[in-house]
């Protein structure tokens, strides 16, 4: 008697009417899948909602932006070990790729390599990309807008800035005193 594969068995088992199929259980796992990430999309304070996909994402960004925000103050003090003072005059803030306000991107460019000054994986080029306040002549603050910090995690404001977001968009800090 031929011996026969396990494959031929798992054959047999896929073409039976008896029971539900590979194919209906993936369906039904991705339906439940796809009904517990939109539930948690829509109730940010559950705890589910920490293991959607929307929360690694954000998760991601998140990660990208702590890692852009290192690399933004390691070029700032580089600036200040060869310069000797800050970018920017005493006061002066604003977003770091700025076009209008130019004084912090033009004094950093030389610190990064052809793919120029990092920039929010999810606000490039918008009103709230990353932000450099320059505070007295041996303090910077860098911020950013995380997406899963908790709702009651503290926000900064500044006032007098250029292209300033409005009220309570920041919400991560990185200050540097040398």
């Amino acid at each position: 008697m031929p011996r026969l594969s396990p494959l031929h068995n798992l054959n047999i088992l896929a073409r039976s009417q008896k029971g539900i199929s590979v194919v209906q259980i993936i369906i039904i796992i991705a339906l439940i899948v796809t009904g517990l990430n939109v539930y948690a999309y829509f109730n940010p304070g559950l705890e589910l909602s920490r293991y959607s996909v929307l929360y690694f994402l954000r998760a991601y960004n998140d990660n990208n932006r702590k890692e852009d925000l290192n690399k933004i103050k390691v070029a700032v003090i580089k600036y200040y070990d060869e310069k000797g003072e800050l970018p920017a005059d005493i006061g002066w803030c604003s977003r770091i790729v700025s076009i209008l306000h130019p004084d912090a991107k033009d004094a950093l460019n030389p610190y990064f390599t052809s793919s120029g000054i990092p920039e929010d994986p999810s606000f490039r080029g918008t009103h709230q990309d990353y932000f450099y306040r320059r505070e007295d002549r041996d303090t910077f603050i860098l911020l950013a807008r995380f997406e899963n910090l908790p709702p009651d995690s503290e926000k900064y404001n500044y006032s007098g800035c250029f292209d300033w977001p409005g009220k309570d968009v920041y919400n991560y800090k990185i200050e540097v005193s040398l």
